[in-house]
């Protein structure tokens, strides 16, 4: 007399190896998601960085080029003053997502080196740092 077997359908081993290799391969993916939007957020921190000390350095050139600059320092809340011959012309910037530093810098004169960082006060391992010359022909003089 001949038997069936009933074969059908998986063993309760093969599910549960099923579900762990499903779950490793979960938890790889998981990773990388975070990795990745993690590597995004510190590269548009960084590019926000560059363009903020771009419009810096750009607002510097142009008041060094019309008359000069007398003074740039961070103020006591964390500004950014830029302060010339003419106080209409005077720059603040004021981004409270980004903390300003300035190093060794004499000023009024015709030529300056101007060291300036920036650094995300979200994440304080994200700085950008930019070092340039200011430099023109004559000094036009303070008029007080």
């Amino acid at each position: 007399m001949a038997t069936k077997s009933n074969e059908k359908g998986i063993t309760l081993v093969e599910l549960l190896a099923a579900l762990a290799l499903f779950g490793v391969i979960s938890v790889l993916i998981w990773n990388l998601f975070f990795q990745a939007l993690n590597f995004n957020d510190r590269a548009v921190t960084q590019n926000q960085l560059q363009q903020e000390a771009n419009i810096i350095l750009n607002t510097i050139q142009q008041m060094h080029t019309k008359s000069t600059i007398k003074e740039i320092k961070v103020t006591d809340d964390g500004f950014l003053n830029i302060n010339d011959c003419i106080p209409s012309d005077s720059a603040k910037f004021n981004n409270t997502a980004i903390k300003y530093q300035v190093n060794n810098i004499t000023l009024p004169s015709k030529e300056f080196t101007l060291e300036l960082t920036l650094t995300s006060k979200s994440n304080e391992k994200i700085s950008f740092d930019a070092k340039t010359t200011f430099s023109k022909l004559h000094v036009k003089g303070c008029v007080n």
